[in-house]
């Protein structure tokens, strides 16, 4: 063993000693095991914590001539307005029992009363910040690498520092840890009774969000009869329309997606609907995938949503038509099956506003490309409601000829034009919607084949 080796071996033992004997831990005789060991007493070196109007860690603010102590480390911080945690401190022969209400000083790991502490080459009872002031240890800094200027380990409040114990400086204190074992007393030191901490009241919960409706929209809620959920299990949470949404767990095994709803609307007449659905905000973290299945006069959409990133807003799932098709039922489907497990989906309101489209789509050619001997044509385009139905296409020889219907009320949005025979030629393009609306034909070209890209 090396010199360095043997002078570290010989403090930590000196250090452990000190420790023993700092502590003063009593058991009832041998034989009586239903007597419980009193709880352990060190001498710890103590501060005035002050810093009144601030707020603990367990989120008390601090009053003048407060009564609690702050020990270094988060696990045994007790909940405002409680006494979970207590310890007894006894001062020239003045002793009292005050919580546990915030967290240092220094260090926030350091539990130096407990056999398995967070630093495990320091004894129990001797606080990291004593032996760093003290013996050096952790080159004199705290966890977070700040030079400790004291060696205590533990603050104590206005109330009980000046009044109860009466200390007049920082000094070494007696503290008894009263959650690992029976309440030793005090002893031959004057008890000062401190009233209990009045327990903290819950926290008043705010009034459920208001969820805006849109006038003339057609809602089906969660409560309503045109609500249909199966399976099971099924929960409640106190926000969205009406002040409560259901909802289930999310999975991304199909087997076990057994949990779904169905929204069916009574709507008053045939059109394009825009379906929206409100997405509540309060409960435990959400889906990031819900699956909204809509069933509409033209098919099936499976729409998904961020429902944790929209929590608190109305989600467009889009605008369909509706009621046009005898035997159709407008409606939409959500289930528990999603991308991710253990999120929460949530059923909430729906809304389905009838819309009037009367603009007319926007339609454009938008490449040629050199094929065989022809060219590839293709076009496409935008509505911003009803969405495009179909397009016609006309073509023109290049210089002077003139507009000659190519493709009359198509669905499709690319052709192939030929064979060119050496000549040039220009298109252009319209549609429309399926409210009935057609785009204007454009006055001229919009692409010709001049301008085409080479073959592929």
């Amino acid at each position: 063993m090396t010199a360095g080796k043997l002078r570290r071996f010989v403090g930590l033992a000196i250090l452990t000693l000190m420790a023993a004997l700092t502590a003063r831990v009593e058991a009832g005789p041998a034989g009586e095991e239903s007597r419980p060991a009193l709880a352990p007493t060190y001498r710890i070196f103590a501060t005035r914590e002050g810093l009144v109007g601030r707020r603990t860690a367990n989120g008390h603010t601090i009053q003048p001539r407060d009564r609690f102590v702050a020990l270094p480390s988060w696990t045994v911080l007790s909940p405002r307005g409680s006494d979970k945690f207590r310890v007894r401190l006894t001062y020239n022969g003045r002793t009292v029992v005050v919580p546990v209400w915030d967290v240092g000083p220094w260090n926030t790991n350091d539990d130096y009363w407990n056999p398995n502490r967070h630093y495990k080459d320091l004894p129990v009872g001797m606080p990291m910040a004593q032996a760093a002031v003290l013996h050096g240890y952790n080159g004199g800094r705290d966890e977070f690498g700040r030079r400790i200027q004291d060696p205590n380990g533990i603050d104590i409040a206005d109330g009980t520092f000046w009044d109860d114990l009466r200390m007049t400086r920082n000094d070494w204190v007696d503290v008894t840890f009263l959650w690992l074992g029976a309440d030793p007393g005090p002893g031959n030191a004057v008890p000062i009774d401190v009233p209990a901490p009045a327990p903290a009241p819950p926290p008043a919960s705010p009034p459920p969000k208001p969820v805006p409706v849109e006038p003339g929209a057609i809602t089906v809620d969660n409560g309503d009869p045109g609500f249909a959920p199966s399976g099971s299990p099924w929960s409640e949470a106190a926000c969205g329309l009406g002040g409560a949404h259901s909802w289930t767990y999310s999975t991304s095994d199909a087997a076990r997606a057994t949990t779904m709803a169905t929204w069916t609307p009574q709507l008053p007449g045939a059109g394009f609907y825009e379906l929206r659905a409100y997405i509540p905000e309060c409960g435990e973290r959400a889906t990031t995938s819900a699956r909204y299945v809509v069933y509409h006069d033209d098919g099936v959409r499976e729409v998904e949503v961020d429902q944790q990133a929209r929590a608190g807003t109305w989600v467009g799932l889009g605008t369909f038509r509706f009621g046009g098709i005898a035997g159709a039922s407008a409606r939409v489907e959500l289930s528990a099956l999603t991308r991710d497990d253990r999120r929460v989906v949530r059923f909430d309101v729906l809304a389905w506003t009838l819309r009037q489209d009367s603009a007319p789509p926007a339609a454009q050619v938008t490449g040629i490309q050199r094929k065989d001997n022809g060219y590839q044509i293709t076009w496409g385009g935008t509505d911003d409601l009803s969405g495009i139905a179909s397009y016609d296409v006309q073509v023109r020889m290049l210089p002077r000829g003139g507009w000659t219907d190519w493709k009359r009320d198509v669905e499709t949005t690319t052709a192939w034009f030929g064979p060119d025979e050496g000549k040039h030629f220009a298109f252009r393009v319209r549609a429309r919607d399926r409210a009935g609306n057609v785009q204007p034909w454009p006055e001229g070209a919009q692409m010709d084949t001049t301008q085409a890209t080479p073959q592929g």
